[in-house]
């Protein structure tokens, strides 16, 4: 059933988009973090004894999915990303949709992913601890892949939630209209200072040793992006749609469990081009971005 277990901390890998992997807490307070993986076998737990506590690391659809199942629990979730929990709409404008894509958005989280708007009971905040039993948890707020996205950490078990940042060969994902570079790098930072023998992710092959060497790798990531981009400009000004086609991050447009990642290209490229003018690296002139001599 169970993926990897330490104590109370059993760990449910889950399929591919629109699910995630799962941690689940088994204390006298029974809690999942991110309950977006094996539908059976979250049910099959909460029928053995309720589930009192549900946790989302992050706001976004891959990781509620099996929300709907939980109604009678505590939903806890940072404040910062509360807002696309109360309101779809909220959660939709992240992905900076046109209209059409917008209509296809709502139908997709509200029918494929079982959007069912809730108040969060708690809202963490950094540095949050929490209690489950014998089990405590400290809250680490990585902000950066969303405002409220969250790390948790497990001391005694010595254990690290990830999340999000989830330590996959492509690279950190920050598209959204309020993702950031510069907070996803300093979060990763702040993750790797920590002392763990275990990292646990939402994706990929979610159980990795704690050696931060993982978590540089996958910040080196961003910075060789940043890299290509520089390279690329240096034949002359490009604008967004060339780089995008360029596939610097993803490579040649193709989908990934359904998404299309030229999406995931060109917004990620937008913020590599906006990070590289504010540091003074790049100019942008009618729709034109140009390297700064």
């Amino acid at each position: 059933m169970f993926d990897f277990e330490r104590g109370p901390l059993k760990f449910i890998r889950g399929g591919k988009y629109p699910h995630c992997h799962s941690l689940f807490i088994d204390d006298a307070r029974r809690a999942f973090v991110d309950a977006a993986s094996e539908k059976d076998i979250l049910k099959a737990l909460d029928r053995e004894n309720p589930i009192h506590i549900l946790i989302n690391s992050h706001g976004h659809e891959d990781h509620f999915i099996y929300n709907y199942l939980f109604s009678k629990a505590q939903f806890w979730v940072h404040e910062s990303d509360a807002p696309m929990f109360r309101d779809i709409d909220k959660l939709i404008d992240c992905y900076d949709p046109t209209p059409s894509e917008r209509n296809h958005w709502r139908k997709f989280i509200a029918e494929s992913c079982y959007y069912e708007a809730r108040n969060p009971d708690r809202l963490l905040k950094d540095g949050n601890e929490l209690i489950f039993g014998t089990t405590r948890c400290r809250v680490i707020h990585t902000p950066g892949h969303t405002p409220g996205h969250c790390a948790f950490h497990f001391p005694e078990e010595r254990v690290l939630f990830t999340a999000d940042l989830d330590l996959v060969k492509a690279g950190p994902y920050y598209g959204d209209v309020d993702s950031s570079i510069e907070d996803t790098l300093n979060s990763l930072e702040r993750l790797a200072s920590i002392d763990v023998d275990v990292y646990l992710t939402c994706h990929g092959r979610g159980i990795h040793e704690g050696n931060p060497e993982h978590i540089h790798r996958y910040a080196a990531v961003v910075h060789e992006r940043e890299e290509k981009l520089l390279e690329f400009l240096a034949d002359g000004p490009k604008t967004l749609e060339t780089v995008t086609a360029q596939g610097i991050i993803y490579g040649p447009p193709r989908s990934l469990s359904g998404w299309d990642l030229s999406v995931s290209e060109s917004a990620m490229m937008k913020k590599h081009l906006e990070w590289l003018e504010r540091k003074e690296m790049v100019n942008s002139e009618n729709g034109c971005f140009s390297l700064i001599s």
